[in-house]
């Protein structure tokens, strides 16, 4: 009697051969399914905001001048404080105790493109107190600009003022 091995070698093949398939049909599919979880989540592999970005329009803070302090020698050492922390004046009108800087776009470092504040001193009428504000924007991918404040530059710039000038 004589066994005949060509239908089992055949049979063999093509069960390899479907092993193939199922591991090509398998890589495929998880190659597909981690693609479109990166494409999906993209946002979170992009630049993320700076921690001390606060989005929203507050932020004022109001500082007491301290009792007897000349008018124009408190201007003059805002001014100096603001320059002295990179905030170069853009406009300034002493007859109406305001101060406004340009866009400062190196506070944050590596953000210089998507991140950049400045800041707003107004003092009030009789020349007592000043609210100082430091309006920043920030742009997740360097298009439409979101409207916030930065925390570390008003604090930095409250408690410097207050050394130099407050009460």
């Amino acid at each position: 009697m004589k066994f005949n091995v060509y239908p089992l070698l055949i049979t063999k093949v093509k069960e390899k051969a479907m092993v193939k398939k199922r591991k090509l049909v398998g890589i495929l599919a998880l190659t597909l399914v981690f693609g479109m979880m990166v494409v999906g989540c993209g946002s979170l592999f992009g630049p993320k905001q700076p921690s001390t970005f606060v989005q929203g329009s507050a932020g004022d803070t109001t500082i007491l001048l301290r009792q007897g302090l000349n008018f124009d020698q408190a201007f003059r050492e805002v001014i100096f404080i603001l320059g002295r922390h990179g905030f170069e004046p853009e406009m300034i009108q002493p007859e109406a105790g305001y101060i406004r800087t340009r866009w400062n776009v190196s506070w944050v470092t590596g953000a210089a493109d998507r991140y950049r504040d400045r800041v707003i001193v107004s003092f009030n009428p009789n020349r007592t107190q000043l609210i100082l504000s430091a309006p920043s924007e920030w742009s997740r991918d360097g298009g439409r600009w979101i409207t916030g404040y930065d925390t570390r530059a008003i604090e930095t710039l409250r408690n410097d003022i207050t050394q130099i000038i407050g009460n």
